[in-house]
């Protein structure tokens, strides 16, 4: 499957409003959520494993062959990729570059955005 990076981001933005201290984030095949209305559940799945597999999420097993999952936490690295591409002028800019390896996307918006915000001052 294509490196989708909207996903990448969609999920760990899901992640960040749900999961608390004593919350994980649910993600069940056929559950109604904004991923569920913008992603195949296939592509949700696959783009889970992805960002687990580049250290940006914490996970549960995958339940039933790929079915569901729990996502138990963001982890630092997910929470600085976040940050990194949060803004929509970083995020449209690093999306115009084409990039479909994950681990030169992190890199890149780590760069964009300390360039977008030295800018500013």
């Amino acid at each position: 499957m294509k490196l989708n990076p909207d996903c990448i981001r969609d999920i760990l933005i899901q992640c960040e409003n749900v999961i608390t201290f004593n919350n994980s984030y649910y993600y069940a095949r056929g559950s109604s959520s904004s991923l569920a209305e913008k992603y195949s559940h296939d592509e949700i799945i696959y783009h889970i494993k992805q960002a687990k597999d580049a250290g940006l999420i914490s996970t549960g097993p995958f339940y039933d062959a790929g079915e569901s999952v729990h996502i138990t936490d963001l982890t630092p690295a997910g929470h600085e990729f976040l940050a990194n591409a949060r803004t929509e002028t970083v995020w449209n800019k690093l999306k115009s570059m084409g990039i479909q390896s994950l681990p030169i996307l992190i890199d890149m918006a780590r760069g964009l955005s300390s360039s977008y915000f030295k800018s500013l001052l």
